[in-house]
């Protein structure tokens, strides 16, 4: 049900009092009166009234002055004199008051007095609507600017320099309810915990909305901390509470205006409650913006941890036919060495021997140049690189493990090179965990035993390897489950190998990766899709 009307009417004749209450009545608005100038502020100091009727003439303070004073208190009351001198001097000193309307007694019928209230009421209410439009105006403009702001810390200086702008606030700051400590902590701004010492604001007062309430304002002369009020009205300060309820969490703004600034008008005041909401949504957006980039980092970081225990794992799968590999050149070297330095051999038997030893050392730096080109993590950014050289390096790698197991590799490669943008220090790993799975695969079976590598190069956006081998397969069941963490068909697996070639395939590089119909055999046959 909508609230009525409210209008003050004041006049030291208790007739017209008396007149005019019963009229405005039967028209259906409350009316209070008052017989002087006193009684009336009182009674608008307690109590908010949309219209103020009164005579120009009155002892101790005339209309003119009441009017004023009225108006310090509602901003957006609307005011009508009443006069028994219907004069031009007294219609221009009206207008130049600010006063809506003007009623010359007597009246000559009701209809004067009710179209005249009706009248001043219709058009102060489009005069604030209009002020409200014009002050929310700018506020909707930089909302957009508000919810872009993403860092903390921009976002908050840039809410200072809003609220300076649009309330005049001297100061702004923001505090927000901790679940945990059940304490309210200071976001940023000023403490205003620090403005009287020692002195506790009771936040949690001043926070105590109900839920009904959903946002509301306190001003100066509302506060019941008589020690914060006291301080600033002995400063010359105002102030601007606002209570901000979100589904789970619980803020109180505060604007903190010099006394002298701009009064604000209702208007003002929609917009502090409109500009808290948006800028505590705006913090919000903000922090879990903060939280986000941590958790991706996190998220990165855990990645990399995978990554690497993955190659840690593929390096011991390789490890004992490296340590064979490395340890026939050296022993070679060693032999050389020692023929070298016997003194019943020629001049040039003994370069001879120096040259084979200088051919197995060249052999052990380029086995150990390919284990440690694999293993380096610091070459992580994207470039264009001929997956050829890449799938060459791995071979050189898994080598001693091929012949040691009698692995033959048949190649149907391009004969240029085919170049694809990656990061190829993740293809190599993609590769290496693939050709490791089909050599474990192979190494309990009898002769022969076979790997084919398949690279389909047709100019067009993707390029498509293919790995198959000679072994039993993969049952039709399995051939998703294999790429899940932790899933593994083979004994003392991890179940990292295909998990990691699926997150570097597809979510890093935006390929495909998948079991296919096997081409030669019975064996398993991996699809890896790059786009180029």
């Amino acid at each position: 049900m909508m609230e009525k009307t409210k209008i003050l009417v004041v006049d030291d004749d208790p007739a017209i009092l008396r007149l005019c209450q019963r009229i405005l009545e039967r028209h259906g608005y409350e009316v209070n009166t008052a017989t002087s100038a006193r009684e009336a502020l009182r009674l608008a100091e307690g109590t908010f009234y949309d219209l103020l009727i009164t005579d120009i003439r009155m002892p101790v303070m005339d209309g003119f002055e009441l009017a004023s004073r009225f108006r310090q208190i509602h901003t957006e009351s609307a005011v009508i004199l009443i006069t028994g001198f219907g004069s031009v001097e007294t219609s221009i000193q009206a207008l130049r008051k600010g006063v809506d309307g003007l009623l010359v007694k007597p009246f000559e019928s009701s209809k004067e007095l009710i179209e005249t209230v009706h009248h001043v009421l219709e058009n102060r209410r489009y005069q604030i609507d209009s002020a409200r439009l014009r002050v929310l105006r700018p506020l909707f403009d930089v909302m957009e600017n508000i919810y872009s702001r993403v860092e903390l810390e921009p976002l908050k200086q840039y809410l200072q320099d809003l609220s300076g702008d649009l309330l005049h606030a001297a100061e702004t700051g923001v505090y927000k309810f901790e679940d945990s400590s059940k304490t309210w902590k200071l976001v940023f701004g000023c403490d205003l915990n620090l403005l009287v010492e020692p002195h506790q604001v009771d936040w949690d007062r001043i926070g105590s909305t109900s839920e009904d309430e959903r946002l509301r304002i306190i001003q100066t002369e509302q506060l019941d901390d008589v020690i914060l009020k006291n301080y600033l009205l002995q400063n010359d300060l105002d102030i601007l509470l606002v209570p901000v309820f979100r589904e789970k969490a619980k803020f109180i703004l505060y604007f903190l205006r010099a006394k002298g600034a701009e009064k604000l008008s209702e208007a003002d005041i929609e917009m502090a409650a409109i500009f808290s909401r948006q800028a505590v949504i705006a913090m919000e957006n903000a922090l879990l913006y903060k939280d986000l980039e941590r958790m991706f980092e996190q998220a990165k970081e855990s990645q990399r941890a995978i990554l690497m225990a993955e190659k840690m794992s593929a390096l011991g799968r390789l490890m004992g036919s490296l340590a064979h590999e490395m340890n026939n050149p050296l022993q070679a070297v060693r032999n050389c060495l020692h023929l070298s330095l016997r003194e019943d051999i020629t001049q040039g038997q003994r370069q001879e021997y120096l040259r084979l030893a200088v051919l197995e050392i060249e052999r052990l730096s380029a086995l150990a140049q390919n284990a440690l080109s694999f293993y380096r993590t610091n070459h992580l950014e994207r470039k264009r690189v001929d997956l050829l050289s890449v799938i060459e390096l791995v071979k050189e790698l898994i080598k001693p493990q091929l012949i040691a197991n009698g692995i033959e590799v048949i190649q149907n490669f391009p004969s240029s090179p085919v170049e694809v943008e990656m990061i190829q220090d993740h293809i190599q790993q993609v590769i290496l965990n693939v050709l490791l799975n089909s050599m474990e695969a192979l190494k309990s079976l009898p002769p022969p035993r076979k790997i084919w590598l398949d690279l389909m190069d047709h100019q067009s956006d993707w390029v498509i390897l293919c790995v198959e081998d000679n072994g039993k397969g993969i049952p039709p069941d399995l051939e998703e489950k294999v790429f899940e963490p932790f899933f593994s068909t083979r004994q003392g697996g991890t179940g990292l190998g295909l998990a990691v070639c699926y997150d570097l395939v597809v979510d890093i590089h935006k390929g495909d990766i998948r079991f296919v119909k096997p081409t030669y055999g019975t064996g398993a046959r991996l699809q890896i899709s790059l786009p180029r």
